[in-house]
């Protein structure tokens, strides 16, 4: 079993007392509030780049926390085995007489090896300019786009499936266009804590600017955090590929 970052007594009245707008609102609140409180997590995804002249595709394994993050490359073989630390918007690697380009597309601003680090950090502290209802697959998700007051032109979206809360599928884009599609296949928190800070409020669905009335979901504890099992996270995964 897994310590997950869910709060099923939370999540069962929010889905169950709220009107729509209402909902997604408590939802978000409490889902960036639980991601705050993330202290370390193991995540693993395939990350497909987009640059001007090509398409490149990583498979990366990630030991995460809110200070430093270390990842490593799974795939392609011939960078198999590249570690990476990410630490106060640095990136360092560790694998003699090999190097991860981050590509030419200089307004992302981040290497494909920051990609993971950068949406937890936005999932847990960025500012939310949209949110909705959507599938990916056969679960249905929240749809949560965010950016980061240090990342100017760059929006974080993550689809967050709305049973477990594990992320689905998410994007990364720069200007407007998609540098990052992120395919996460794995999401494992190995240790949890108390935010340092109150997520910002959400923005109305489908919209940028105005934020909504302090939700009281952004005052709830971890107390309600409940164990998936590993057939949970399996099916949440095989079916958004479907």
């Amino acid at each position: 079993m897994r310590k997950a970052l869910l709060f099923a007594p939370m999540l069962m009245l929010l889905l169950t007392a709220c009107g729509g707008g209402e909902k997604k609102e408590d939802l978000t609140a409490q889902l960036q509030e639980q991601y705050a409180a993330v202290a370390s997590a193991t995540m693993e995804a395939d990350i497909t780049c987009h640059y001007d002249d090509e398409v490149r595709q990583y498979t990366l394994l990630c030991a995460y926390t809110p200070e430093a993050s270390t990842v490593t490359v799974l795939s392609p073989a011939n960078l198999a085995g590249i570690s990476a630390t990410v630490e106060n918007g640095t990136l360092s690697l560790s694998y003699d007489g090999i190097s991860m380009d981050a590509g030419n597309y200089s307004a992302a601003a981040i290497s494909p090896v920051a990609a993971l680090p950068k949406l937890m950090e936005a999932a847990a502290k960025g500012y939310p300019t949209e949110q909705g209802e959507e599938a990916v697959g056969e679960r249905t998700c929240l749809r949560l786009a965010c950016d980061l007051e240090s990342d100017e032109g760059i929006l974080y979206t993550t689809w967050f499936d709305q049973e477990t809360l594990l992320p689905l599928r998410s994007e990364i884009s720069a200007d407007g266009a998609t540098v990052f599609e992120v395919a996460w296949s794995k999401f494992e928190v190995t240790g949890t804590g108390t935010p340092d800070e109150t997520p910002p409020e959400p923005a109305e669905e489908g919209q940028a600017g105005e934020a909504l009335p302090q939700s009281s979901a952004q005052n709830a504890t971890l107390t309600g955090a409940r164990d998936w099992t590993d057939a949970e996270e399996a099916a949440a995964y095989a079916e958004a590929e479907e």
